[in-house]
C-alpha cells in the first residue's frame, strides 16, 4: 500500500483552545495529490468539508519546481486545496482533541488541539460596600494605557451613581511604564482589580479574559475601554434600561484624544439595528463599550471562537444575546468614545456610507484585482462569519427561536444553495438604496465572496488551463486589519504589506535572536540566503536560541524542503538548532521584551524597527549585503530601501568593500562619522563556494574553450547588468574575439533556452544547477563574465576565478581593478561600458593559454568556509553589536 500523501496546513491550527459548549475550528491546507471523497476526522469521528480538490497552482510550481505548469507531465498538486470547519463538541479539560484528513489512502493527523480551563473568577473583595440595586462587575482590558485618557477613564467609573459595582482591569502585557500608569492611577481602591495577562493576547482576548475574571458575585457585567469618559448615570441607565433583555447598550459621543467633538452620535449616518440576528451577525451594530449584559450571557458566549479570525468581542457578545433573547438600547449618548487614529476599527469605519452606485463601479476595476478580493473576502469574511455562525448554533441553537436559526442556516448554507446566495444578493441590494442602512451592504460583499466560490468550482479542471487563472490560494492570514479599505492599486498593496509590523505577543519567554527573512524561496536560495541561514546556524552554536523569521507571504514548501536547505554548504543540522517562524501566517509572534533582532534586507529592517520600538529593545543588527537603493529605479521603492539606513541600528557587513562605501558616503552607522560607525559595525566575507583549484598541467591540456557568463534577465537582478554583458558578447563576437568559442550562461531561474548572438555566435542559459554541481560546472570553463553594478564584489567572479578562469567583472566606485586584483589575478575589472567590456574580454580570452598565472589566480584571497567566515572573533563581535544601544 502507498503512504499516505502530503499534507500542509494553510492556517495554522490552536495550539490550545477553550471549548466549552462547543466551538468550531477553521482548516484549510492542500494535499500533494487529489483526494477522492477525503473528510475531516474529529477525534476519529468524520466530518465533511466544506471544499476539496481546489485548484493550486503555487502548490504544483513548488512540487515541481523548473517545469511548465501548463505543459505534459503530472499535475500532482494542482487540485489539491481543501477547506472546512471542524466542530468540536464539549470536552473536559485537558483533553486532547485530534484532527485529520481521511482519504481512500488512509488518514494523515492535522494536529492535535489541547483543551484548557478559562480564568478562574476574581474573588470579590470584602472592602467593596454594597449599594442599592445590582452589583455590576465592570471589565476592562489594558495596553500601554495613556496616562491622561486612563486617568479620566477611572475618575468617571468612580463617579458612577451606580454606586454597586467592581472593576476588573485584565492588561495586556504592558511594559513597566505601562504597569506603573495602571497602579499610579489606580492607587490601593480596592474595588479595582488588576491582573496581567503574562504576555499579549491582542484586544479581543483580552476583553474574553476581563470577563472571564468577573466576580461571581456580580449579576451584571460591563465593558469599558481604557480610554473613554462615562457620564455619572452610564450604569445607572443601562441597569434601570435592561428589563427583560439579555443586552442593553447606548449611543456615543465621538471624540478626539484632546476632547473635542467629532460626532454627537455613534449613529449619524447609518440605521442602528438589535433585532435582526442575520443583519447583526454580517454588520455588528453593539459597541462593547456602551454595553451591560446579564451574566447568563458570559455562560454562552465563553470561551470567545478561536482566534484564526479578526473576531470582535462586542460583536460576539451582541450575537450570543441576540440569540438567547432581546437586546434593549438607550437612544443617547451615555459617554465619550474617544476616537484614535489608529483605533483598530473607528467609528469612521463603522459606520461609512456605501452606496449601490460605488458597488458596481467597482466592478469597473483590473478584473484581476476584483477577483482577488472577492477570494480575500471568502475566506476572511464568509469563512470566518461561518465559524461564528457554528459556534453560536452549538452553545444556543436548541434555545434559540425559529426564525432566529433560519437566519444562522441562512449564512452556513449560503456556499451550497444558490436560493441562499441570491437572498443574500437581494438584502445587500435593498440596504445598499436606503438613506440611512443598517448593514452597509454588507451582504452584497459576501455575495460577491460566494459568487467567486461558485465561480471556482465551475472553471476548475483537472490541470491547470492557460485562461482560466482562478485559484484557491488562501490569503496569507485571515486576520486582516478591520477598518480600512484595499490599497486602490496593487502595486500600493505590495507596498503595504511589504513594511507592515508583525502582530507581536510578548511575554516572559527566555530572550531569542531573531534572525528576519523576506521568506522561504528554493528556487532563490542563493548566497545571501546561505550568509542568513549559516549567521543563524553560528549563533545557535554560541548558546542562543535563535529564530528564522519570515516577513513576506511564504509559497507551499516541498515535503523536503528543510533537507535541501541543509544540503548547502555549512547548514548541515540547521533545523535541529534553529527554530523557523512563518510570521505572516498564523496569529502574533510570542516574543520577549528582551529578544534581539537581526534584519537581512531593507524591509525586514522597517520591520525590525518596528518590533525594537514597540518592545523598547536594544537597537536591531542590521545584516547588510548590499547598498538596497540600487536594486531599483529611483522612486517610492528606493527611498524606502534608503530610509532603513537611518534607523537607529548596528551593523554587519557582507565585504570590506560595501563597508567602505557606506563609510565614504556617510550611510547608516557612519551618518555619525568614521569612528562612530566602525565602533557600531563590523564586516565579514560570505564564504563562496568551494571549487577545487584545477592545476596548470590540468588547464594546459584543455583544448575547447568555454565562457561563462553570469545570466540573470529577471528585473530583480538588473544590477547584474545582463543586458550590458550580451551587448558586450555580441560585439566580441563581431571582432572575432570569441571565435570557436563555447558561450554558456547560468543564473537564471527560469528555464533553459539560447539567445542567438549573431555571427554564428549562440548563448546557452542553462538551467540553475544544485551547490555541488554548480563548482563543476564551473571548474569546466576557461573565461567569466560576472557583473555587479553596486559596491559588493559580489561572489561569482571570485567563484568564477577560483575555479581557474580569467573573469571580467564591472567597477564601480571603490571597486576598482587594484582592488579587484588583490582579492585574485584572474579577476579583470573593466568600466560598465560595451567597449571597455569586449576590451577586457579580448584580454581575457588572449590569456588562457596562461595556465600558470591561472592556477595561481585560482588561490583566492577569500574565505571557502563558513567556519571562516563566521569565525569566533567575529561572532564576538556580533554579539557585543545585539546589545548595544546608542548614547
Amino acid at each position: 500500500m502507498r503512504p499516505a500523501p502530503h499534507v500542509q496546513l494553510d492556517v495554522p491550527l490552536p495550539v490550545e483552545l477553550g471549548v466549552g459548549a462547543g466551538t468550531a475550528v477553521f482548516v484549510a491546507g492542500w494535499c500533494a495529490e487529489q483526494l477522492v471523497r477525503p473528510e475531516l476526522l474529529v477525534d476519529g469521528e468524520p466530518q465533511p468539508l466544506t471544499a476539496h480538490g481546489m485548484p493550486r497552482l503555487d502548490v504544483l510550481r513548488a512540487l515541481r519546481p523548473g517545469e511548465d505548469p501548463y505543459g505534459p507531465g503530472s499535475a500532482d498538486g494542482y487540485r489539491s486545496g481543501f477547506w472546512g470547519t471542524a466542530t468540536i463538541g464539549p470536552r473536559p479539560v485537558g483533553a486532547t482533541v485530534a484532527l485529520a484528513l481521511r482519504s481512500e489512502r488512509g488518514d494523515v493527523a492535522l494536529g492535535a488541539i489541547a483543551v484548557v480551563a478559562p480564568p478562574e473568577p476574581s474573588a470579590l473583595p470584602p472592602e467593596v460596600a454594597a449599594g442599592d440595586g445590582p452589583l455590576v462587575a465592570i471589565c476592562m482590558a489594558t495596553y500601554e494605557p495613556p496616562v491622561d485618557l486612563f486617568r479620566a477613564q477611572v475618575a468617571s467609573i468612580r463617579a458612577q451613581t451606580h454606586t454597586p459595582w467592581v472593576c476588573v482591569v485584565s492588561d495586556d502585557g504592558s511594559s513597566a511604564a505601562g504597569l506603573a500608569v495602571l497602579h499610579d492611577v489606580i492607587g490601593d481602591d480596592p474595588r479595582f482589580l488588576i491582573s496581567g495577562t503574562g504576555g499579549r493576547l491582542g484586544f479581543a482576548a483580552n476583553f474574553e479574559r476581563a470577563l472571564a475574571l468577573a466576580p461571581r458575585e456580580a449579576p451584571l457585567v460591563a465593558l469599558a475601554d481604557q480610554d473613554d469618559a462615562w457620564d455619572p448615570d452610564k450604569l445607572a441607565t443601562l441597569v434601570a434600561a435592561l428589563g427583560d433583555a439579555q443586552l442593553v447598550y447606548s449611543d456615543a459621543r465621538i471624540v478626539t484624544p484632546s476632547g473635542e467633538l467629532i460626532a454627537g452620535s455613534y449613529w449619524e449616518r447609518r440605521r442602528n439595528n438589535h433585532e435582526d440576528l442575520l443583519s447583526l451577525l454580517v454588520a455588528n451594530a453593539v459597541t462593547g463599550a456602551a454595553s451591560l449584559l446579564r451574566r447568563e450571557v458570559l455562560e454562552d458566549a465563553l470561551p470567545f471562537p478561536p482566534a484564526q479570525f479578526a473576531h470582535f468581542h462586542d460583536h460576539w457578545l451582541g450575537l450570543v444575546a441576540l440569540a438567547r433573547g432581546e437586546i434593549a438600547y438607550v437612544d443617547r449618548p451615555l459617554y465619550d468614545y474617544v476616537q484614535h487614529g489608529e483605533a483598530t476599527l473607528g467609528h469612521a469605519a463603522a459606520t461609512g456610507m456605501v452606496t449601490l452606485r460605488s458597488r458596481l463601479g467597482g466592478l469597473r476595476g483590473d478584473p484581476r484585482e476584483r477577483v482577488r478580493q472577492w477570494r480575500l473576502h471568502y475566506f476572511v469574511d464568509v469563512c470566518r462569519l461561518v465559524q461564528v455562525a457554528t459556534v453560536l448554533r452549538l452553545r444556543v441553537g436548541p434555545r434559540m427561536d425559529p426564525r432566529k436559526r433560519r437566519a444562522l442556516a441562512a449564512l452556513i448554507d449560503a456556499d451550497r444553495s444558490p436560493v441562499a446566495l441570491g437572498r443574500l444578493w437581494a438584502r445587500g441590494a435593498r440596504e445598499l438604496t436606503r438613506r440611512t442602512p443598517q448593514t452597509l451592504g454588507a451582504e452584497w460583499m459576501l455575495g460577491y465572496a460566494l459568487a467567486w466560490r461558485r465561480l471556482l468550482r465551475a472553471t476548475t479542471r483537472d490541470r491547470p488551463v492557460r485562461g482560466l487563472r482562478l485559484d484557491a490560494v488562501p490569503p496569507t492570514s485571515l486576520i486582516q486589519p478591520p477598518g480600512r479599505g484595499a490599497a486602490p492599486l496593487p502595486e500600493l498593496r505590495v507596498m503595504e504589506e511589504k513594511v507592515r509590523p508583525l502582530r507581536l505577543a510578548p511575554g516572559d519567554d527566555a530572550p531569542r535572536v531573531n534572525l528576519l527573512i523576506p521568506t522561504i524561496d528554493l528556487a532563490h536560495l542563493f548566497g545571501g540566503y546561505i550568509a542568513k541561514f549559516n549567521l543563524a546556524l553560528r549563533l545557535a552554536r554560541r548558546g542562543h536560541a535563535v529564530r528564522i523569521v519570515t516577513v513576506d507571504p511564504v509559497d507551499p514548501l516541498p515535503p523536503d524542503w528543510k533537507q535541501t536547505i541543509e544540503s548547502y554548504a555549512g547548514l548541515g543540522g540547521l533545523f535541529d538548532h534553529v527554530e523557523v517562524a512563518f510570521g505572516r501566517e498564523g496569529g502574533a509572534l510570542e516574543v520577549s521584551r528582551q529578544d534581539a533582532w537581526i534584519a537581512t534586507t531593507w524591509w525586514t529592517a522597517h520591520v525590525a524597527d518596528a518590533a525594537v520600538a514597540e518592545l523598547d529593545a536594544a537597537p536591531f543588527l542590521y545584516l547588510v549585503q548590499e547598498y538596497e537603493p540600487f536594486t531599483f529605479p529611483m522612486g517610492t521603492w528606493s527611498a524606502l530601501a534608503e530610509a532603513s539606513y537611518r534607523f537607529e541600528h548596528t551593523a554587519l557587513f557582507s565585504t570590506e568593500l560595501l563597508r567602505d562605501y557606506f563609510r565614504r558616503h556617510g550611510l547608516g552607522v557612519f551618518a555619525a562619522g568614521t569612528a562612530a560607525g566602525d565602533a557600531r559595525s563590523v564586516a565579514f566575507q560570505n564564504a563562496i563556494t568551494a571549487v577545487p583549484p584545477p592545476t596548470a598541467p590540468e588547464l594546459a591540456a584543455r583544448r575547447t574553450r568555454r565562457l561563462l557568463f553570469y545570466a540573470r534577465p529577471e528585473s530583480h537582478a538588473a544590477r547584474n547588468l545582463f543586458e550590458l554583458g550580451v551587448l558586450a558578447l555580441r560585439e566580441a563576437g563581431r571582432r572575432g574575439v570569441l571565435r570557436g568559442w563555447e558561450l554558456n550562461g547560468v543564473g537564471t531561474t527560469s528555464l533553459g533556452r539560447r539567445l542567438d548572438l549573431g555571427t554564428g555566435a549562440v548563448l546557452d542559459l542553462l538551467p540553475r544547477s544544485a551547490q555541488g554541481s554548480y563548482g563543476e560546472l564551473l571548474r569546466g570553463h576557461d573565461v567569466g563574465l560576472a557583473l555587479m553594478h553596486t559596491p559588493h564584489p559580489s561572489l561569482v567572479p571570485i567563484e568564477m576565478a577560483s575555479a581557474g578562469m580569467l573573469t571580467v567583472t564591472s567597477a564601480f566606485e571603490n571597486k576598482t581593478p587594484a582592488a579587484m586584483a588583490a582579492i585574485s589575478s584572474n579577476i579583470i575589472t573593466a568600466q560598465p561600458t560595451v567597449a571597455a567590456m569586449v576590451d577586457a574580454l579580448a584580454e581575457a580570452t588572449a590569456g588562457v593559454g596562461d595556465a600558470r598565472r591561472r592556477a595561481d589566480g585560482a588561490a583566492v584571497r577569500w574565505s571557502r568556509d563558513w567556519a571562516t567566515s563566521f569565525d569566533d572573533a567575529l561572532i564576538d563581535r556580533v554579539e557585543a553589536l545585539l546589545g548595544a544601544r546608542g548614547d
